[in-house]
């Protein structure tokens, strides 16, 4: 099954990639094709340059409101590309803590739109 794995990245320590690469690591052992926005995101810039474009989306608390245009470029960009990814997959897996991320919850919105399972961590997985 090909799962995308969803979850808190703005305002975490390393934009919570442990988390995510743990969740791919323990997906993939299962059987599954798991897309992580990590990689997602190395299309776009370097690690620094998303990192610095998340940070600056965090104190913009919204894309439009981003001064810089590169970063603004940069999270729209991610952004297109991780719903085009979700639309692509059988289910979305959440990690810990989405709940508390806009991008999780747009995600998990796309997701129920076009009838993907969900899979949350700590639950059936």
């Amino acid at each position: 099954m090909r799962v995308y794995c969803s979850g808190p990245i703005t305002g975490l320590p390393d934009l919570n990639r442990p988390a995510f690469d743990a969740a791919e690591k323990r997906l993939t052992a299962q059987g599954h094709f798991v897309i992580n926005p990590h990689r997602i995101s190395e299309l776009f810039g370097t690690a620094e340059d998303v990192a610095i474009a998340f940070t600056d989306l965090r104190y913009a608390e919204d894309v439009a409101r981003i001064e810089s245009i590169a970063s603004r470029r940069i999270v729209e960009a991610v952004m297109s590309a991780d719903l085009a990814a979700v639309r692509s997959c059988d289910a979305i897996y959440l990690l810990r803590g989405w709940e508390n991320s806009r991008g999780a919850k747009k995600e998990l919105a796309e997701a129920l739109k076009h009838g993907l399972e969900v899979m949350q961590e700590g639950g059936k997985e």
